[in-house]
């Protein structure tokens, strides 16, 4: 048998790549450089060589030096001239050299050097960057901050590809951002062949909007047109946009079927854990925190569901720790950062709530963060700042009801904006008559002003569009203070409250002082002597660690 050629040999290491014998391909590389590297090989060798011997150190993970090989690989394609076997000539060697690029590129995104990134994929004609490099690319200018250099490449990658989901998100969300929506945008991807892609952008869209009623039924257009019932990447989303829009009830079934359909996904958990941890579900909670951990620790997703357990145990220290665990894997994760500022605003320490919130609206100017913001700025009485804010919010999502009641919000604070947020409330019901965030501070004024009736008519009316448990309890306060001969309907409103959400405080409180009203007790006097006895008592309760020894181990997780 003769003994093999380089080309035999080039084929054998492409093999034991393809293999991921990367270890044997790094020998058997450096084996054939030595070879190549004399006048008698042609330049194709010593390229297909150099390139191939970086392929083997990028799967081995030595970034640096495989990076220097592509380099000295692009120069060696540089210099030569037409090639044996490169077909179209000048053409296959730039389509060689743009594979050689995205690999330089993919190299310096392990390094953490995302402007060389950037340039190598840069200096590739645009014409020749296949999909994968611009959706490379469009996500290292979104890291850099260049937003709109982001939208181009995203967009560039859709087109070359119009199965490159990944980029569908991140497009719509920049897109919001930057108020860049075109009429029938979501459009744009009628395909006869993919029927299905139409809904799944306008989805997205949906979504970046803060229009969950419209993400969730997108999602099911999704799974009818393309007769995807039951996925996975689909129930999520729709899971997280049912919570939105306060469908609790729904966003469960939801995300209890890609649990069921995937116990081992960690897309989206962290939503679901905040949802359980809204609902007081700490048994569900702790098998989340528990299940996500072991599948995966170095995602951000496990470590705030663990940070949420914690929280609904009542330890917001270790709570915040796992959510700084969450944000060092990941410091672009906006969930991360606002569940910072819940917890800190929780713990009375609002000037540094401010700085978590503000870190989250710098990843995502989404609606939660601006909310975060203003509660925030409201309770250290920087209402300047606040109404700033939610005027930034109605900039950022003009026709959103919610942002829009978010002004009111902060109108509201002072008695001479009590006019003003009345209108701004009024116009966020006008624009969505489900927006229970406008429904329940308008109910607010109504009854402040002894409208009660006017009050009870508009939180029927918004329970008609959208069944919430804390439009029942606000509907049960206000029968509260009508009088005695509307107990009846409050205690059936606390009940129907209780029935959405047996953790709800506002219907447990509620209906703690209508029991004591129809005693013929005054509940204020009954709390004021509640309050001195929880002094005098001994704290026998368990610390939070204590409760979680059939739970998670804080020392172990830290």
């Amino acid at each position: 048998m003769a003994e093999a050629s380089t080309d035999e040999l080039l084929a054998d290491l492409k093999r034991l790549i393809d293999d991921g014998l990367f270890a044997s391909a790094e020998i058997l590389g450096s084996l054939l450089l030595a070879r190549c590297d004399t006048e008698a090989h042609p330049a194709r060798e010593r390229g297909d060589a150099l390139s191939l011997y970086a392929d083997a150190l990028f799967g081995k993970g030595e970034h640096k030096r495989a990076r220097s090989y592509y380099r000295r690989a692009i120069e060696r394609r540089r210099g030569a001239g037409p090639w044996q076997g490169d077909g179209d000539g000048a053409r296959a060697r730039d389509e060689a050299e743009a594979r050689l690029r995205l690999r330089e590129a993919e190299c310096g995104v392990v390094l953490d050097e995302h402007a060389a990134a950037i340039g190598s994929i840069e200096a590739v004609p645009v014409e020749l960057r296949p999909a994968k490099a611009r959706a490379l690319l469009g996500k290292l200018y979104l890291q850099s901050g260049l937003k709109r250099n982001a939208i181009t490449a995203f967009e560039s990658a859709l087109d070359k590809d119009p199965l490159c989901l990944e980029v569908v998100e991140p497009l719509q969300r920049l897109k919001a951002s930057q108020q860049d929506f075109e009429e029938d945008d979501a459009m744009d991807s009628t395909n006869e062949k993919y029927p299905w892609l139409t809904a799944f952008a306008e989805a997205h869209q949906a979504l970046a909007q803060h229009d969950p009623t419209r993400a969730a039924n997108a999602w099911s257009d999704v799974e009818q047109r393309g007769d995807f019932h039951g996925n996975l990447y689909g129930l999520c989303r729709r899971a997280v946009a049912r919570a939105e829009a306060g469908d609790d009830a729904e966003a469960r079934v939801a995300f209890a079927r890609a649990r069921a359909a995937d116990p081992l996904n960690v897309d989206s958990m962290d939503h679901c854990a905040l949802l359980l941890k809204r609902r007081n579900a700490e048994d569900e909670l702790t098998a989340l925190a528990r299940d996500l951990v072991a599948t995966d620790r170095k995602r951000p997703e496990a470590w705030l569901a663990v940070a949420a357990k914690f929280d609904c145990a009542g330890d917001r220290d270790a709570a915040l720790q796992f959510v700084d665990k969450a944000i060092a894997l990941d410091a672009r994760h906006a969930l991360a950062f606002r569940l910072r500022g819940e917890l800190l605003l929780a713990q009375g320490k609002a000037e540094h709530s401010i700085v978590a919130y503000f870190q989250a609206n710098n990843v995502a100017k989404d609606l939660a963060s601006y909310r975060g913001l203003v509660l925030a700025y409201l309770s250290t009485r920087k209402y300047k700042e606040a109404l700033c804010t939610a005027k930034e919010a109605v900039a950022t999502l003009p026709r959103n009801a919610k942002a829009i009641a978010l002004v009111g919000r902060v109108l509201a604070t002072s008695p001479e904006g009590a006019d003003k947020a009345r209108r701004a409330f009024q116009k966020a019901l006008q624009l969505d008559a489900s927006c229970a965030d406008a429904a329940l501070a308008l109910a607010d004024l109504h009854a402040q002003r002894g409208e009660c009736d006017a009050a009870a008519e508009l939180l029927t009316r918004a329970l008609s569009e959208n069944e919430q448990d804390t439009l029942h309890s606000k509907l049960g306060d206000v029968y509260v203070i009508a009088g005695e001969e509307r107990y009846p309907e409050a205690l059936a409103s606390y009940h129907a409250a209780l029935s959405l959400n047996p953790a709800s405080d506002a219907a447990l409180t509620g209906l703690d002082r209508l029991e004591k009203l129809m005693a013929g007790v005054d509940p204020d006097l009954s709390d004021e002597h509640d309050s001195c006895d929880d002094e005098e008592a001994p704290d026998t309760a368990n610390s939070a660690h204590d409760v979680e020894e059939d739970a998670l181990e804080s020392a172990a997780y830290l």
